[in-house]
């Protein structure tokens, strides 16, 4: 079948030796005494991780983010992308990128792409708007943005929305927008400047400082991927420029029994995903079938001290693996704990706790019926620098 045409791009923003360095968190963080071992959250999102963890959110009715956000998203994605732009006058800015941090499948954020859409009067030339999905596998960056395009809202999209893919992980896509990477005329590679964009006969107006804005998208549960202290270190790591807003996806504490079955889904699609990461780390480390299967099993913890559930791989037998690559040798005793992810929701003074130690202000906020789940509309104010001046 042949591919659609479009104007999607996926750009490879990792660095040269990005494999080599992959391999050495892995050995660093098994590098560790009894049950202080773990292994990178990475390994979980390779191409077959992404599509079963997209089964597992779209197809598990307790684990809340992909049904709680969609059903925001469907019934007040016009009213966000309004107050997302309120600063511009209900305009879009020719230039402005709409950048989404661990994009996942789009099946949510189709719907806010439709919404902005709508705020661009006609189609042009050169799309005012990039949308650009920043995720861990660039197949399945492709696959996405193929799909968005063969979606009901696709063609909606055409002259008014571009689409890019951003390979790479949070750290390298931050240092490609800060960079100025976004802007990049090379191939089309960014969005268009704004001196040379207009909507209609007169261009729309620009942030304040003459720059096109940036608006982040973090959905889903990745913010709750921290733990506490971590999270808020990450906010203040996003390259928020006065103008830019970030979108944020909360999830509220609520019963624990309904996510100890979030994560043990019917359909297996959980313990699927999970063992999947070992596969990729043995992949990494340059032998297959390094981790066999049937010396571990996945279990989630709750850790109350840190208010959230760890993910780990239990050790079933003790035994050792060999890594040929950096000539070393890893026991692992029975019972052993091996983390690999965090999983937290927040109580409202958390939240707010977040928001302020994150250096972010609120602007709005949206809710999903069963309150479960709220999304921030939110801003880096001016911070006092040590002299009092305004930064």
């Amino acid at each position: 079948m042949q591919e659609p045409q479009h104007n999607s791009h996926v750009l490879d923003i990792r660095p040269k030796d990005a494999s080599r360095q992959f391999a050495n968190e892995i050995i660093k963080g098994l590098d560790a005494p009894f049950n202080k071992k773990t292994l990178p959250t990475k390994v979980l999102y390779d191409e077959v991780g992404l599509s079963l963890f997209d089964k597992f959110s779209a197809e598990t009715p307790d684990y809340r983010p992909f049904v709680s956000e969609l059903e925001i998203f469907k019934m007040q994605g016009d009213d966000i992308m309004k107050a997302m732009h309120n600063h511009t006058g209900n305009a879009v800015v020719p230039g402005e990128a709409i950048v989404e941090l661990g994009a996942g499948s789009l099946r949510k954020t189709l719907h806010l792409l439709r919404a902005l859409s709508d705020m661009v009067p006609v189609p042009l030339s050169v799309p005012p708007v990039t949308y650009f999905a920043l995720d861990l596998d660039g197949n399945e960056l492709r696959r996405a943005l193929n799909e968005v395009h063969r979606s009901d809202i696709g063609p909606s999209l055409s002259g008014k929305v571009g689409t890019k893919g951003l390979w790479g992980t949070y750290e390298n896509g931050f240092e490609f927008i800060a960079s100025g990477g976004l802007g990049s005329p090379d191939e089309g590679n960014g969005p268009t400047p704004v001196s040379q964009a207009t909507s209609g006969a007169d261009a729309t107006p620009t942030t304040f400082l003459g720059q096109p804005p940036i608006y982040y998208l973090f959905l889903g549960g990745n913010i709750g991927s921290f733990y506490r202290g971590d999270d808020s270190q990450f906010l203040r790591a996003i390259p928020l420029r006065p103008g830019d807003k970030i979108l944020l996806a909360v999830g509220h504490i609520h019963e624990r029994s309904n996510l100890h079955t979030a994560y043990n889904d019917p359909n297996g699609y959980s313990k699927a995903f999970a063992m999947n990461g070992l596969n990729v780390a043995g992949n990494v480390l340059g032998s297959p079938g390094l981790f066999n299967h049937n010396d571990w099993m996945f279990v989630y913890i709750l850790n109350e001290e840190k208010c959230c559930f760890e993910g780990f791989y239990k050790c079933l037998r003790t035994h050792e693996v060999y890594v040929p690559a950096y000539h070393q040798t890893i026991p692992f005793l029975e019972g052993e704990l091996v983390r690999v992810s965090v999983s937290a929701n927040y109580s409202e003074s958390d939240t707010h706790k977040l928001f302020s130690d994150g250096q972010l202000q609120p602007i709005q906020r949206w809710v999903d019926s069963t309150n479960r789940r709220s999304i921030w509309l939110l801003e880096r104010p001016p911070i006092a620098t040590e002299n009092g001046s305004s930064a």
